[in-house]
């Protein structure tokens, strides 16, 4: 039997279920403990290190200059951020003004994902649960760029409000 390369497809489903396995791993051992609120507290003190690599540096200055065109661009951002987990074809981006947008999330495969990994693993845990950690943490990520950001969650998916101070 000869071996192949494997698609890049297949390699991306294989990487994102290990990223979800480990993940639903964490979860479960930091709820177990208790120290779910100490895992938030520390990954978000990470993020906001990495925030710069995400939306450039630039940024604080390019929103004194012309603040309409650097919310956008930090819009655009967040959704080529996004596509890492969501297909396009599941956000819905609309732009309310140069200073606000709404994105949606519908149908998750990524929440699906999850829904289908704990129920596998038969584990006490609330698929949701990575959903609630972004709800807890972009918001508080985007305070640090003057961006007011609130996200609801649904059903399918989630919905991110967004506007520039």
């Amino acid at each position: 039997m000869e071996i192949k390369e494997m698609p890049i497809e297949e390699k991306y489903n294989k990487l994102m279920d290990m990223f979800y396995s480990g993940y639903i791993i964490d979860h479960a051992l930091f709820k177990e403990l208790g120290a779910e609120d100490k895992f938030l507290e520390s990954f978000l003190e990470f993020q906001k290190k990495m925030m710069p690599s995400f939306l450039g540096g630039v940024f604080k200055v390019m929103k004194t200059v012309s603040p309409g065109r650097a919310f956008e661009q930090a819009t655009d951002q967040f959704v080529n951020m996004m596509q890492i987990m969501v297909p396009l074809s599941n956000i819905e981006l609309t732009r309310v003004s140069d200073r606000e947008a709404t994105l949606r999330v519908k149908n998750c495969p990524h929440l699906k994902k999850m829904r289908d990994l704990v129920k596998k693993a038969g584990l006490d845990l609330d698929p949701r649960f990575m959903c609630e950690i972004d709800a807890k943490t972009n918001p508080e990520l985007s305070k640090e760029y003057g961006i007011d950001m609130t996200v609801e969650l649904e059903e399918d998916g989630c919905r991110y409000t967004a506007k520039l101070k």
